[in-house]
């Protein structure tokens, strides 16, 4: 299964930093269809907007490499690539 990577908005207030501002966060799911149209990622920001009580427009659908950039410590970082 692909994951799918996406960050979430500072504006969402859902990570904070050492010095208490509120920061992006960047996290990844695993999914068993492919994300592929432009339709498939906006049912997916709806559908996480939905599970995380936040707006869909604080969530970003991003690719593996931005993902990896802002994570220092992804237990998984052999994961396999993601169907945008």
């Amino acid at each position: 299964m692909p994951y799918i990577y996406f960050r979430v908005s500072e504006q969402a207030k859902w990570g904070v930093d050492e010095n208490g501002n509120y920061v992006p966060v960047y996290s990844k799911i695993k999914i068993n269809r492919p994300v592929d149209t432009v339709e498939k990622v906006e049912a997916l920001r709806e559908f996480l907007a939905d599970v995380m009580h936040i707006k869909k427009e604080y969530i970003t659908v991003i690719d593996r490499e931005e993902y990896l950039q802002n994570v220092e410590d992804d237990e998984d970082l052999e994961d396999e690539e993601c169907d945008e």
